[in-house]
């Protein structure tokens, strides 16, 4: 059934007010509150949308690897009902429940042709119960019918993504979303022409949250588009908060932070945002990345590699000389090959990146905090020298790279000359 042909289907509901099962709700709508009736309309007269507010990163990942997603296909309607059955399997199974016992209870809502704008989820599970075959028709006849207000003609593409937002993502609290599909969604209403504040009040936040949110999607954005993997979103998983971190701490470094090294905002800053990206790549422990990043305070000066110039330059050049030759088949490479899980191809090209280099990037990080906190240090000299003569005692000398490694020599040497440079300054 094609647009024109729900849309004739959805009118004969509309033009008989009486056949409404629920009256007089009332919804905001261009500005005013409007009070709509609800209708239960048979499943087939609907469509999915797939750029849903619970999916969206999904779809976006699927279409950047695939294809764009037609709802009114069989084949996609099947990819779209698995997106939102996996979004929350185990929140699924109990509304699924629910529904089948109870009905259902909260309308949703779509437009004048079909387009579901408010209850995908709810929609794609009364389709899973009727194609559920260990359920007999007399107990699930109920769910052939989706409950749902049906929008007035001039509904624009602005007015209903302003209703998906705030039925979705303002109400919705039972089941919640992944933090990437805010920021998606933030960004497609700031696209559509609404402010800060507009979007603050759609998504029930402050206008500052959402400003953070379209900063760390630009920075995610830059993440994915490093790695040859612009618009597959679903390769940010779980890396939220490192985002939020580095996105605070670049925008701190491009304004200028007093009392620091001579930095360059837009060249040095660039190195930290690179090195931090691999850093997220490798999964690196959050704690642990806050050593890389985090600007400097009054109170804590020697933060990070990057707040002392004498630590960051050597992890920086060591760093890129790690990186900068190993090798990894590209994308499109393995997008041509056409696995039969795309996503899970791209996540094990990670995990070959991350064996190839996760030893040599962990050494370099110890050596570099070792530093920061001499640096720290520096006026504590007792404790400086207590922790190098602790080091010392542990140096296994029995191992045979240590007579026949150079730069062990190298290093013995200069540790004479230090203590031949300390017992001058004290006289000994």
């Amino acid at each position: 059934m094609n647009a024109e042909e729900r849309k004739a289907k959805l009118k004969e509901f509309t033009d008989h007010p009486d056949l409404a099962c629920r009256t007089g709700i009332p919804i905001t709508y261009h500005g005013s509150i409007i009070t709509l009736n609800a209708y239960a309309i048979p499943l087939e007269y609907l469509v999915y949308n797939p750029y849903n507010g619970r999916i969206g990163s999904v779809v976006k990942s699927y279409e950047r690897q695939h294809h764009q997603l037609n709802p009114e296909d069989p084949a996609d309607k099947k990819v779209i009902e698995k997106f939102l059955w996996d979004s929350k399997p185990d929140a699924n199974k109990k509304t699924k429940m629910r529904l089948l016992k109870e009905h259902q209870q909260k309308h949703g809502i779509v437009t004048s042709d079909g387009i579901i704008i408010d209850g995908n989820r709810r929609a794609s599970l009364l389709n899973n119960i009727m194609e559920d075959e260990s359920i007999p028709y007399t107990e699930k006849g109920h769910c052939r019918f989706f409950i749902a207000i049906i929008l007035p003609d001039d509904a624009d593409k602005k007015e209903i993504l302003a209703l998906e937002t705030t039925y979705q993502m303002g109400e919705d609290a039972k089941v919640d979303y992944n933090p990437i599909e805010k920021y998606l969604k933030a960004k497609d209403l700031k696209d559509a022409g609404f402010t800060d504040d507009d979007i603050a009040n759609m998504m029930d936040c402050k206008p500052g949250e959402i400003r953070t949110m379209l900063s760390a999607l630009e920075l995610m954005d830059e993440y994915l588009d490093e790695y040859e993997y612009s618009g597959m979103y679903t390769q940010l998983d779980k890396n939220e908060d490192s985002f939020l971190k580095l996105d605070s701490a670049l925008r701190k470094y491009k304004a200028g932070v007093a009392s620091m090294w001579d930095y360059d905002p837009e060249a040095d800053v660039s190195d930290l945002k690179l090195i931090a990206f691999d850093y997220i790549r490798a999964n690196f422990e959050q704690t642990l990345f806050r050593d890389i990043i985090s600007a400097p305070t009054p109170k804590n000066p020697a933060s990070s590699f990057f707040a002392k110039k004498e630590v960051w330059e050597p992890f920086r050049d060591k760093h890129f000389k790690l990186t900068e030759n190993v090798d990894e088949e590209t994308v499109e490479d393995i997008m041509a090959k056409n696995p039969p899980d795309l996503s899970r191809a791209l996540k094990a090209r990670d995990q070959q990146w991350r064996q190839k280099v996760e030893e040599a990037l962990d050494d370099n990080y110890i050596q570099s905090k070792d530093l920061l906190e001499n640096h720290a240090n520096a006026a504590k000299p007792l404790q400086q020298l207590i922790k190098a003569c602790q080091a010392l005692e542990v140096v296994d000398v029995n191992q045979p790279s240590f007579s026949t490694d150079k730069q062990v020599r190298g290093c013995v040497q200069t540790l004479q000359d230090y203590v031949n440079k300390f017992k001058d300054i004290l006289g000994l």
